[in-house]
């Protein structure tokens, strides 16, 4: 008799749980489930210590995988594969929403800090750039002052005397043209020179009016027309064309860099530790008391709350469903 009572109330169960509709037994469960996690306190919800000890044990063994380098690999891949079919320019694929709102925020006023930009900008390789760029265009303006030597006074001059000289052999007529080549040589070592002394002497200058120009609140209007060119010409490119960019480095070598500095990081000493205070701090500083508070506070709770009740349920009934569940709640049924 206990086992008829016992497998009839198993039965019973069983069918309540897999009733379907708003009402159902399980849509409940599924909802006590959700609201129980949504207004429990944060420090209940995420335990700092546990939490960074199994993310440190996760982020260790897929490290140390060859997944790593697989995953990394083959979302690069995927994502190169999927730019060279794209032929017409990214402006023409993405939405048109996106693309007002990226000229939206580019339009937006915004001054970079002139100390901070002056900090990252005046570095060595970034000098050593400018002062190239300065003494080739000085050196390429003086190369073209050669051929006016033999305009100028003195090279016509020059030119006369070879004229005069036609008649009388080729010595000096080529005396003469040495003479203008040799001219047109001088202008051009000794722009040569002053152009190193007058880039060396105007980098800062050069530097400071970048940063003038970048940061002056004057030049509102400029920055972001600047901002909103550079956004055109991106929205210009192909999808093809950023591929074949993006594929000129060694991403297996970038992938192995992109390891290991993870590697090293994580078998530090203190790193455990560093993930437990990212955690807390990042806990203690919440004005949140639930996850309930701060989803009401975005004005996401109901639809967000709706989601997790109908994924919860479909995980819930997956289980039910399954055959295992009708043997395992025969066992636990009451007689």
């Amino acid at each position: 008799m206990a086992k008829k009572a016992a497998r009839k109330n198993s039965d019973t169960l069983l069918g309540k749980l897999r009733e379907e509709g708003e009402t159902s037994a399980t849509r409940a469960l599924a909802r006590l489930i959700v609201d129980e996690h949504l207004h429990k306190p944060l420090s209940e919800l995420i335990q700092t210590e546990q939490s960074s000890a199994a993310l440190h044990e996760v982020l260790c063994s897929w490290q140390q995988s060859d997944l790593a380098h697989e995953s990394i690999r083959r979302g690069w891949d995927g994502l190169i594969s999927w730019l060279e079919e794209q032929h017409e320019p990214i402006g023409a694929v993405l939405p048109a929403e996106i693309l007002e709102g990226a000229s939206q925020l580019a339009a937006q006023p915004f001054g970079l800090n002139r100390e901070l930009l002056l900090a990252m900008l005046d570095r060595p390789a970034f000098r050593k750039l400018i002062r190239e760029l300065l003494v080739d265009t000085l050196v390429s303006f003086g190369k073209k002052l050669r051929n006016p030597v033999a305009d100028s006074r003195l090279g016509k001059g020059l030119s006369g005397i070879g004229r005069m000289a036609r008649g009388r052999g080729s010595g000096v007529r080529g005396l003469a043209g040495d003479l203008v080549g040799a001219v047109g040589e001088e202008v051009e070592r000794q722009l040569e020179g002053r152009a190193t002394d007058f880039a060396d002497g105007a980098l800062s200058q050069i530097l400071h009016k970048l940063a003038d120009y970048l940061c002056e609140p004057a030049r509102a209007a400029d920055q972001a027309a600047l901002r909103a060119a550079l956004l055109d010409g991106l929205w210009e490119l192909s999808g093809a064309q950023l591929a074949a960019e993006m594929s000129q480095g060694d991403i297996d070598a970038s992938t192995d860099v992109i390891r290991r500095s993870l590697g090293a990081w994580l078998q530090r000493p203190g790193a455990r530790k560093d993930l437990d205070d990212w955690l807390s701090g990042l806990l203690s500083g919440s004005e949140f008391d639930s996850l309930a508070e701060l989803l009401t506070t975005l004005g996401l709770l109901e639809s967000i709350r709706e989601h997790a009740i109908a994924e919860t349920e479909r995980n819930l009934r997956m289980i039910i469903g399954g055959e295992a569940f009708p043997l395992w709640i025969s066992e636990v049924a009451p007689s």
